[in-house]
């Protein structure tokens, strides 16, 4: 398994820890990614989602290693620049043997590009196969409750467990959750959020930046904006000074990697970062899983088709600036049924879209199985 960032490493340590080898993926040059195929000789290459790195991909066939890119996307904006180099396009396509693409537009856009038709298929979307850390029903009365659910073990690891208490204990709530959040876009969210204190002075965001890199940077932010926050790596261990950390706070700053998920059944509505602001958005299927009312700003490009199925269904919200942030989250936490039906509406949306990795595991064995039969025809005999 490759990565390209620290962070990558460790959530792919984390979740999948038995994986052969890990390697930060080389730069895309000629001579980098060669010697990395020569040292690691795969026999196949499979490149998830959106990275199109043509000497990868050029010196993976050269070596002999089948190349399949799995769950497969084009963004608009993606596919109007690589048009503009249809030679080039078609020559890097020519070198993947096999495309899951995740929609039919998607796969439209391959072959628009030159991908041919007999190699492209439509595999669905991995995302909506994916699935919590934990049983979201349980996991949610665990949240409310501080405590672990009777009859088995506790599904939430110690520290929502311990801020539901907290907030319990504090009177706090109700809570949003502002996820993955990008540069210039935490002042948007602070802003709708000063709105919505005015309405429900006990409330409490929690804060949670897209990049590690940045939790220093925006604690900076909340300091200029003067807005009361406690990091969770401030959190303190003994409960009753929690208690008070949580009770001045208006906003907590997680600042950790790894637990935003089980997060989620402490939420009473959760916002997707990164769409406020002109970064595409993020992955809204999270909070889909554990039934949470779901909010996006107009930037959602890379993950289109997901909204307008959610759109469709009544399963999301789209807001136009911060004033419709603060409109909607004040809508939410003053109307339970509304929040609750919008919730089930999520969760029976990505219900639906589930199948994607059967399909996708079945396509990758029919398509590892033609690779081994073209090379017995040609060498005389069984491939290995």
């Amino acid at each position: 398994m490759s990565h390209t960032t620290p962070a990558g490493r460790e959530t792919g340590e984390m979740r999948l820890p038995n994986v052969a080898g890990r390697f930060f993926l080389p730069l895309d040059w000629p001579r980098a990614v060669r010697r990395a195929m020569r040292r690691i000789r795969p026999a196949a290459l499979l490149v998830v989602e959106t990275e199109l790195w043509p000497n990868l991909l050029r010196a993976a066939h050269d070596s002999g290693a089948r190349v399949g890119l799995v769950n497969a996307r084009l963004s608009e904006r993606s596919f109007g620049r690589y048009r503009l180099a249809p030679y080039f396009m078609r020559r890097v396509l020519g070198t993947v043997d096999w495309i899951g693409a995740q929609t039919p537009t998607d796969a439209d856009r391959f072959l628009g590009l030159g991908a041919s038709r007999e190699r492209v298929t439509v595999a669905g979307n991995l995302k909506f196969d994916g699935r919590p850390p934990c049983d979201p029903e349980r996991a949610s009365a665990e949240a409310r409750a501080g405590k672990p659910a009777p009859g088995g073990p506790p599904e939430l690891s110690r520290f929502p467990r311990t801020l539901a208490r907290a907030r319990e204990a504090a009177a706090k709530g109700p809570v949003l959750i502002a996820a993955s959040t990008m540069p210039q876009e935490e002042e948007k969210v602070l802003k709708a959020w000063e709105q919505v204190l005015k309405q429900f002075p006990h409330a409490m965001l929690i804060l949670a930046p897209r990049h590690p890199a940045r939790f220093d940077e925006v604690a900076g932010t909340l300091e200029r904006l003067a807005r009361k926050f406690v990091r969770r790596t401030d959190f303190a261990l003994d409960p009753r000074q929690l208690q008070s950390q949580i009770a001045e706070a208006e906003v907590v700053l997680l600042d950790t990697i790894g637990e935003l998920a089980g997060l989620f059944g402490l939420a009473d509505v959760a916002f997707v970062g990164g769409s406020l602001v002109p970064a595409g958005g993020h992955n809204l299927l999270e909070p889909a899983y554990w039934a949470k009312p779901i909010l996006f700003g107009p930037h959602m490009e890379h993950f289109r088709d997901a909204v307008e199925i959610f759109l469709e269904g009544g399963a999301a919200i789209r807001v136009g600036d911060e004033k419709e942030l603060a409109q909607r989250t004040m809508e939410f936490f003053g109307d339970r049924k509304s929040r609750e039906e919008t919730g089930r509406r999520a969760k029976r949306t990505i219900e639906k879209g589930s199948g994607a990795t059967e399909r996708t595991l079945q396509e990758i064995q029919a398509w590892l199985e033609s690779g081994r039969a073209a090379q017995a025809a040609v060498g005389g005999g069984q491939a290995k």
